[in-house]
C-alpha cells in the first residue's frame, strides 16, 4: 500500500468519524424542523480550523508543504467543509470520492494524467470524479468549500 492510498484511507477514516459525531450530536440535540443554513466560508477565521488532519505523503508533494485545516459547516445527508491549504503541488492517485469544490480564495489547477491544466479561480466549481488520478494545485492562500455524499463513505 503506497503512503498515498494510506493517507486516503486515514483522511477518509477521519472525515467518516467526525461526520458520524457531528451527526450523534445534532440527533441528540433534539431539532425539531430544520431550517436552512447560510454558509459564509470566508468569514471562518484559519485560527478557528481544525488541524487535526493527518499530512499528505512526502512522497507526494510534489512542491511547498502539508499545512492544511478545515471546518465542517454542515453534516447530513451530505457534507459541507472549508478546507484551507497553504500552497502546495500534489500527485493523486485513484481519488478516493466525488468531491464537489467551489474555490474560495486562491487558485486550483487540477491536471488529469495525459490532459491539459484546468485552472479555477475564486467562485469557480468543479466536480473531482472518483477515480481521478493527476495534479492537485493550490496556488496563493487557497480556501475552498467542499461537498461530498456521506453514501460513499458508507458503501
Amino acid at each position: 500500500m503506497s503512503g498515498q492510498q494510506l493517507f486516503q484511507m486515514v483522511f477518509c477514516s477521519f472525515i467518516i468519524l467526525t461526520t458520524l459525531s457531528l451527526r450523534a450530536d445534532s440527533e441528540a440535540a433534539g431539532k425539531s424542523s430544520p431550517i436552512p443554513l447560510r454558509l459564509e466560508p470566508s468569514a471562518i477565521p484559519y485560527s478557528e480550523m481544525n488541524t487535526d488532519l493527518p499530512l499528505w505523503p512526502q512522497e507526494d508533494i510534489l512542491s511547498g508543504v502539508s499545512e492544511h485545516r478545515y471546518k465542517t459547516l454542515y453534516s447530513g445527508d451530505i457534507d459541507v467543509s472549508i478546507y484551507e491549504a497553504k500552497p502546495m503541488k500534489l500527485r493523486l492517485r485513484d481519488f478516493p470520492i466525488d468531491e464537489f469544490v467551489t474555490v474560495i480564495s486562491g487558485k486550483l489547477i487540477l491536471t488529469a494524467d495525459g490532459g491539459s491544466p484546468q485552472h479555477f479561480d475564486v467562485g469557480e466549481s468543479v466536480l473531482v470524479p472518483k477515480g481521478f488520478t493527476g495534479t492537485w494545485e493550490m496556488q496563493g492562500n487557497f480556501r475552498e468549500m467542499v461537498v461530498i455524499i456521506n453514501k460513499a463513505f458508507r458503501e
